[in-house]
């Protein structure tokens, strides 16, 4: 079945000490006013506030990674596109071809390192290690030190104030680990993931008693750009050294399931069918959410796994969890040490019946559709194991299951004793907590919750103090009792939701934590409030209770009274507090303190321990005798200690350089977190907020430009990137071509014409003048307070042939210089050069191929040649175009990127090609690079660049390739670049440096040759 793009794209501005989310989209502009006063004494940025708190019902629903007809819909922009740029012209990614992707980049290592005379160079880290937000870009009012997404958390328990052993997990930036994490003036982290076959970490877990650490791969927060993972890690030094865990399974063919009465399709449609037997690593290609060691035994494991998503694009996540060839998913156990795992309490599920090879019948334990998030052992009794699956969505009976389920015989037999909210939504996730209790008892906190914002699906907390013997009905609704006549209203209610953005993301962030040895202590941890934070709460990122869930308190921002920056953006109080990123995924306690660590979206933050009482701060929000204000504020930290620095996690997508200053001038923009500013040392600088995409600089003139957001959404800017003066740049495209671009834009600045910027959505875009008057666009549309699809703000017009300017359409009934092949998609790359003004390469997610030679005429006059139609041209592949670079001395002459596998097209394999383009015989030719006598093995490739002598360089999902000018003979570039996937790759050709933009390892150069 063909996944197909939808246009889900509008409007995302997203502020930030921290951005909300990866998102795919937004919907357009929704102002949302705030409920009550809540800017009393504080009303200049009233608009900004307004805009922040848009409606993001989209944006939540894309963090959604399950493609395919499931029953809620599915996932809807970034993922799928994603996985259709990956699979295309394929309907998915089988397992064997990611695998043998590793194995040919394995290959040409071992072919490289037998010759070191190939090593180039090594790589050097250029940052950022430290990313600076200013004041006036966040939530809190006060600068924030930035890093990438935070999966996992583990400390030493032997944890004190002069050496404090702590280990933290990124989404995409592997294991660090620090021995002072209680320094107040940050802790020092170092590496130590370097050996792992991905760095897309899931769970971490210290089995203190056998001094060992475990490690998971594959991120399990069921988003667009959750990689999965290669299986378990252990260590027993620490993390100096690190083993994998043979974890072979086999399981065998499934008794089947009843496809047409999961899609109410007519008797024998899809029939019954059943999974197919699997052999293998138990993990590979799947995400590792909990691992559980045995207390008593230690060659007893737990793990808990969920469905993941394989083959990040440089446009963004991208998921092949339902194609052929692997693992099943949910709760394993070993007994051997995890040599080997058994599936326990599986069946068949029907996730998508018309996949060839059976690839949507799998099994899974509880019958889930996304696989189980969390296990644990009964703290009294290692015979008693709990855990958290989504719930049943496409098996018999349909809807149901999902909760809290327990096993009172190691695993043998289950039994449900926790309902799921909604089991109607797979989204459906039920976080909990076991700690012993007086008596011999065990308690268990749950907090459920889902992807609705409808009353009866909010999420809340619940409580038994009796878990072993517990059943739906012995739970307690604390959130019942809080919103009950007396009590304190809007504590726990929703806290992985918020109505401002039309939904909820319980399925990403929904964290529930009691600490060893306190009972009564219990944080729950989500999303932001945006529509209330600075009013009744500080965001409630995350909250802490110390009377067993009674009422809380807000751990989000401190109780430091610095004034609030003028002009800030979001800010609605007259403070700075120091403040936590939205979204929440982990936190640990420090063992006899009241010190917790938050990991959130935008890495660390460490509570002091000591709380202070700020309610008094009700009043001047104009809530003074709000009882909920009162309480949430009664007891926050009196400080948040920041511990980011140190830490290169971030998920960059591209970087761009400064022609005048290519050596310390280069932007990146980042996943989640903005777009950065590089200036010569691995302190980089936030210019702007939201989903960084493409970024650049005017070729004469650095003080100006460019950014992305997502979609078809840019801003310019002309004061050398002051973040206060970002404007609104691409309101004609949007509004023009509204939802028709990839999830980041191409986008680019001419390398000749100074005021020259090329957009591609599924026309072509140009600007001659950086988007118009900065007088009247600083005037009229600034980024904080204007819509983005304002087609007043910028001067944005389409080029090509009047009615015929999509390069992805077909004209109808008599063909045009389009053609009819390869129709559909977006315009995917560009490629300008600085041997003439006229000469543009473009290219669609399709693989057609363009060439203009008056690219810089009148907009109407401008004309396009196809040229993957021409006669010679036979070997191109039908694939995804990922980069295109020009021969500066020949204009007709290029080398393009593909991404894909040759194994779905094997009538046109490869993936670097060299092109020629000859306008007096009307032909092009594509020659394949990718054998010779080093061949480059069968590796998508996510950027490609070439050096003044002629090397070519391909990144992929492992590293960065190289092509030796004038061989066949390809090998790895340099040494020193972790295993790592290469979204980007830029060229800076006058200082002979090479920078490549990684998802999870932020930015590093090469000197090349």
């Amino acid at each position: 079945m063909k996944l197909t793009y939808k246009s889900a794209f509008s409007h995302l501005r997203i502020a930030t000490v921290v951005t909300l989310m990866s998102a795919a989209a937004a919907l357009a502009f929704v102002a949302v006013n705030p409920s009550g006063p809540l800017l009393l004494g504080k009303s200049d940025n009233q608009a900004a506030i307004n805009k922040l708190r848009q409606n993001r019902v989209e944006l939540f629903r894309n963090k959604l990674a399950m493609p395919g007809p499931e029953r809620d819909a599915g996932p809807t922009a970034a993922a799928e596109q994603a996985y259709a740029n990956r699979a295309y012209p394929a309907a998915y990614v089988p397992l064997s071809a990611t695998l043998n992707a590793r194995k040919a980049f394995k290959n040409v290592q071992t072919r490289t390192n037998s010759n070191p005379a190939s090593n180039i160079g090594t790589w050097s880290l250029i940052g950022p290690s430290t990313t600076n937000f200013p004041d006036v870009l966040t939530f809190s009012g006060a600068p924030y030190v930035d890093s990438g997404r935070v999966t996992a958390l583990a400390i030493d328990p032997n944890c004190n104030n002069t050496t404090c052993r702590v280990w933290m997990a990124a989404a995409g930036g592997g294991v660090w680990r620090t021995d002072n994490a209680l320094s107040t003036s940050g802790p020092t982290w170092t590496f130590i993931s370097g050996s792992f076959a991905t760095n897309a970490i899931g769970t971490l877990t210290f089995d203190a008693a056998n001094s060992t650490l475990y490690a998971g791969t594959g991120e399990p927060n069921s988003s667009g750009d959750s990689e999965a993972g290669f299986g378990i890690y252990k260590s027993t030094d620490g993390g100096n050294t690190w083993t994998q865990l043979a974890a072979n399974t086999s399981v065998p063919t499934g008794l089947g399931v009843d496809c047409d009465a999961v899609f109410g399709t007519p008797s024998g449609t899809f029939g019954v069918q059943s999974a197919p037997a699997y052999s293998g690593p138990a993990f590979n290609g799947r995400s590792i959410s909990s691992i559980v060691v045995d207390p008593g035994n230690a060659n007893i494991l737990y793990v808990s796994s969920d469905r993941g998503v394989r083959g990040i694009s440089s446009v963004t996540g991208g998921t092949a969890s339902l194609a052929p060839g692997f693992p099943p998913y949910g709760m394993w156990k070993s007994t051997d040490g995890g040599a080997n795992f058994t599936l326990l309490n599986y069946q068949d599920v029907c996730l998508n019946p018309a996949l060839a090879g059976s690839a949507g019948i799998i099994q899974a334990s509880f019958g889930s559709t996304r696989g189980v998030h969390e296990t644990a052992l009964d703290p009294n009794s290692s015979s008693l194991v709990y855990a958290g699956p989504y719930p049943q969505n496409n098996a018999i009976p349909l809807n149901t299951k999902g909760g809290v389920w327990r096993s009172t015989d190691s695993g043998a037999t289950w039994t449900q004793i926790k309902t799921a909210l909604n089991a109607g939504l797979n989204t459906d996730r039920a976080s909990f907590a076991v700690t012993p209790i007086t008596g011999g008892f065990t308690r268990m906190y749950v907090g459920d919750g889902n992807s609705s914002q409808s009353a009866a699906n909010r999420a809340r907390l619940y409580r038994t103090d009796d878990a072993v013997t517990a059943t739906n009905a012995s739970f307690t609704d604390l959130t019942a009792v809080q919103e009950g006549v007396g009590g304190i209203h809007n504590q726990t209610l929703n806290y992985c939701g918020d109505p401002a953005i039309g939904g909820a993301q319980c399925w990403y962030d929904n964290v529930v934590y009691s600490p060893p040895g306190k009972p009564d202590v219990v944080y729950l941890g989500g999303a932001y409030s945006y529509a209330t934070y600075g009013g009744r709460n500080n965001g409630r990122a995350f909250i802490r209770s110390t009377n067993a869930g009674a009422t809380f308190t807000d751990m989000t921002w401190d109780a430091t009274t610095n004034p609030a920056p003028a002009g800030s953006c979001c800010d609605p109080t007259i403070y700075a507090p120091n403040g936590m990123h939205p979204d929440s995924h982990a936190i640990i306690e420090v063992t006899g303190k009241d010190s917790a660590i938050f990991g959130s979206d935008g890495g660390l933050m460490r509570s002091s321990g000591v709380f202070s009482d700020i309610s008094s701060q009700c009043s001047g929000r104009g809530l003074g005798a709000s009882a909920t204000c009162l309480q949430l504020l009664s007891a926050v930290p009196s400080v948040l200690y920041n511990l980011n620095a140190g830490l290169s996690t971030l998920q960059f997508q591209s970087v761009s350089v400064n022609a005048l200053d290519p050596l310390h001038s280069v932007q990146g923009g980042t996943q989640d977190n903005g777009t950065l500013l590089f200036t010569g040392s691995t302190t980089w600088n936030q210019e702007i907020y939201g989903d960084g995409g493409q970024s650049g600089f005017n070729v004469s003139n650095p003080a100006l430009r460019f950014n992305s957001f997502t979609g078809n959404f840019h801003d310019v800017n002309f004061q050398n990137g002051d973040p206060t003066k970002w404007v609104i740049a691409s309101g004609p495209i949007a509004a023009g071509e509204p939802g028709g671009a990839q999830f980041y834009a191409p986008i680019i600045n001419d390398p000749l014409s100074a005021g020259t910027i090329f957009e591609g959505s599924l026309s072509v875009w140009r600007t001659q003048d950086w988007a118009g008057n900065q007088a009247d666009l600083e005037a009229r549309c600034p980024e904080f307070t204007t819509s983005g699809a304002d087609p007043t703000c910028g001067d944005f017009v389409r080029i090509g042939p009047a009615g015929a300017t999509q390069l992805t359409g077909s004209a109808s009934p008599t063909p045009d210089y389009r053609g009819t092949s390869r129709a559909g998609g977006t315009v995917g790359a560009f490629a300008r050069t600085t041997k003439d003004t006229g000469t543009l390469w473009v290219a669609t997610t399709t693989g057609r191929v363009f060439i203009s030679k008056n690219a810089a005429a009148a907009a109407g006059s401008v004309t396009f040649t196809r040229l993957d139609t021409l006669p010679s041209a036979t070997a191109d592949p039908a694939r995804f175009v990922t980069g295109i670079v020009i021969d500066q001395t020949n204009a007709n002459h290029a080398w393009i990127s593909y991404s894909g596998y040759s194994s779905l097209t094997p009538s046109q394999p490869g993936h670097v090609f060299e092109v020629t383009y000859n306008p007096g015989a009307g032909d092009a030719t594509w020659t394949n690079l990718d054998g010779g006598t080093g061949p480059m093995g069968d590796l998508p490739v996510t950027a490609l660049a070439r050096s003044v002598r002629g090397d070519l360089f391909a990144g992929t999902d492992f590293g960065v390739l190289r092509l030796p000018s004038g061989t066949s003979n390809w090998v790895v570039a340099g040494s020193g670049l972790p295993a790592v996937e290469v979204a980007g790759l830029t060229m800076a050709n006058g200082s002979q440096v090479l920078y490549a933009a990684t998802h999870g390892r932020s930015v590093w150069s090469l000197k090349v040759p």
